[in-house]
């Protein structure tokens, strides 16, 4: 591993944490990856199953050929990479995901068609949060590579750097659904329901009523459509509002 890849990652890492610009942020991930041999990078993240699985995606450099057919042979919910990222908590690679385990007929076809398009190596990095938020960073290559074990530490450390600082950034990049448009009290309540406090206890803090504060979970409730509070404490995560 070089020194400058080591330094950089160490550095962009630290901005990260300090509120870097966000587009400086993502360029400057994107350069130190490709110091390594990865050439493109998508950052998302996701809550819900099935039809209410809500996604939201940072950025996405990835080939516009390869998304037209990722997108027309609908390979995500089949695909073992993204599944992949539900089981792990740390680094993994597209070529450990096949040995890991038998993959399904289908899913051996997910890898058959991305060998077909030229994939030689991805790099998965997962993120979970709180009450199901997942997220996923994906570094790809065209050309067979490997990393040291420092070079997968520091993948992992400014993958996950530039998640967190993605999402935070409210309005950053593109989510599947518009953002509910949630009054600040509601996100104040709702930022209180997310570290266990009561309807009470958010009374005390804030200064209001109970009946008040449980009026404005009840709000958020409403306008993010979700039953309940756990539910809506993960799509804010999401939004970044948490």
């Amino acid at each position: 591993m070089s020194a400058d890849f080591s330094a950089r990652s160490l550095a962009l890492a630290g901005a990260c944490s300090d509120d870097v610009d966000i587009h400086s942020a993502v360029a400057e991930f994107r350069e130190i990856i490709r110091m390594v041999g990865l050439v493109h990078s998508v950052c998302g993240a996701w809550t819900g199953v099935s039809a209410h699985r809500v996604h939201r995606f940072f950025f996405n450099d990835w080939p516009e050929d390869w998304l037209a057919l990722y997108n027309e042979r609908q390979i995500f919910a089949d695909d073992p990479f993204v599944e992949e990222a539900r089981r792990s908590m740390t680094l993994y690679l597209w070529s450990e995901v096949e040995t890991r385990r038998p993959l399904t007929p289908r899913a051996q076809a997910v890898y058959d068609i991305g060998r077909d398009y030229g994939w030689r190596e991805v790099v998965g990095v997962p993120i979970h949060g709180p009450m199901g938020y997942q997220g996923l960073v994906s570094l790809a290559s065209f050309e067979a590579v490997t990393f040291s074990p420092q070079e997968r530490a520091c993948l992992d450390l400014i993958s996950r750097a530039i998640h967190e600082r993605c999402r935070r950034e409210i309005g950053f990049g593109l989510v599947s659904e518009d953002m509910p448009k949630l009054t600040a009290r509601e996100i104040e309540c709702m930022q209180w329901v997310a570290v266990g406090k009561t309807d009470w206890e958010i009374a005390q803090v804030l200064g209001i009523s109970r009946s008040t504060a449980h009026f404005h979970i009840e709000g958020a409730k409403r306008k993010l459509g979700s039953s309940s509070r756990s539910g809506c404490v993960t799509r804010l995560a999401l939004y970044g509002l948490i």
